[in-house]
């Protein structure tokens, strides 16, 4: 049986990261493959060098700055005693849920020492596939490990549905992209902006495929979780990362529209404090599994994450997707909302917090045309990665 790595997010606790890592190994082993995931802690510390050294670098972009320090603000509260900080007691709770899914569901290669100890592994695979999600950000690219620098020239490198995360990349990454690009053999990339990212780096085409998450049907994706409603009657599931106002106030009227409590998935990326007066409910025994059961569940989802629109489709749950970030911004990672809405043609569900509620929450969704479009998607993705496999 050939085996294939997988560069993916591992380390850190993120919803989508999780599931798209679980999916793209899921979706290899489907299609009678060994894969595995290269293990990141032998390199981890010379990664954050590298991308700290970067971001001293922005520190006078006031978007990029704003978003380091509130991750900086945050990581430093996760990192206090639980007896004193209530937050800190339920990232841990939450952190757990992950350690348990990553335990039993991803199946990880042995951490090896140093990116000489990667590169020996990685040459004992017939094929190395980047991942999903936003891997080739700015602070990724530097950081030398999901750009696949580390496979040794003979093993076949893929790249299936992996996103930039910014509209372009900075000046001073081009001559980096352009060779990291050149080396991997076969590129699929999860957003329009994406492809045309690589055609301006590297001169190349590039296959925009369907997300990992979407590889599988809604049906599959019960093999990870409980039949049973995790939460019972009838709920809104609010999983808000940026800290966008006028969004929850939608989500306010819109349970008062609709007599359904508020469930809130709180803190998913910075801690935003005023969100603990919105919701009616706050869990935090929530994993990867537990939170594709919330969606399936849910009268209504209203987010502004990728991975959370994802699930709501496949589980043909009525949602409301939202900008995270101001178009225009170099930050933006909206794309991957437009791309995702715009082939199923969901394009009416992006909001801006603003609508009038009672007729949002009365427009329908035909999910039997929406799932056939993604049926065709699928097939498309799973056509392209056959392909880079098989070629």
């Amino acid at each position: 049986m050939k085996k294939i790595g997988i560069a993916a997010v591992t380390y850190k606790d993120n919803f989508g990261s999780a599931l798209q890592t679980y999916a793209t190994q899921y979706t290899l082993e489907k299609l009678g493959y060994d894969a595995r995931i290269f293990e990141i802690k032998g390199v981890y510390r010379g990664i954050m060098i590298k991308k700290l050294l970067y971001y001293a670098g922005r520190l006078f972009d006031p978007v990029e700055a704003k978003y380091l320090f509130a991750n900086l603000s945050s990581r430093s509260r996760k990192q206090a005693s639980v007896s004193t900080d209530q937050f800190a007691n339920d990232m841990k709770e939450r952190h757990q849920m992950y350690q348990d899914f990553n335990k039993r569901w991803n199946k990880m290669l042995p951490t090896v020492k140093g990116w000489k100890g990667l590169r020996k592994q990685a040459s004992e695979m017939d094929a190395v596939v980047v991942g999903s999600d936003q891997l080739w950000r700015p602070s990724n690219i530097v950081g030398c490990y999901y750009t696949l620098e580390f496979v040794p020239d003979e093993v076949k490198k893929i790249a299936f549905s992996t996103s930039f995360g910014v509209p372009e990349l900075p000046s001073r990454l081009h001559k980096h992209a352009k060779k990291f690009l050149s080396r991997i053999e076969h590129i699929s990339v999860r957003e329009d902006s994406g492809a045309e990212i690589v055609k301006n780096e590297s001169g190349r085409e590039a296959t925009v495929v369907c997300d990992p998450t979407m590889m599988l049907t809604a049906e599959e994706w019960m093999h990870i979780q409980d039949e049973k409603p995790f939460a019972e009657e009838k709920y809104i599931l609010m999983y808000l990362m940026g800290d966008n106002p006028e969004q929850r106030e939608f989500v306010k009227k819109l349970s008062k529209q609709t007599g359904c409590r508020i469930i809130g998935l709180l803190h998913g990326a910075t801690y935003i404090s005023y969100d603990e007066d919105v919701v009616d409910e706050k869990p935090y025994n929530v994993g990867p599994a537990e939170f594709i059961n919330l969606i399936r569940n849910a009268e209504y989802v209203c987010t502004d994450s990728f991975h959370c629109c994802v699930f709501s489709i496949l589980n043909s749950t009525k949602f409301f997707a939202f900008r995270r970030w101001p178009d225009g911004s170099k930050f933006s990672a909206n794309d991957r909302l437009y791309t995702l809405l715009k082939f199923t043609g969901l394009e009416r569900r992006l909001l801006d917090g603003s609508e009038d509620v009672s007729k949002c929450a009365n427009d329908e969704i035909d999910f039997s045309d929406v799932l056939e479009r993604v049926t065709q998607r699928r097939k498309e993705s799973m056509d392209y990665l056959v392909n880079a496999l098989n070629s």
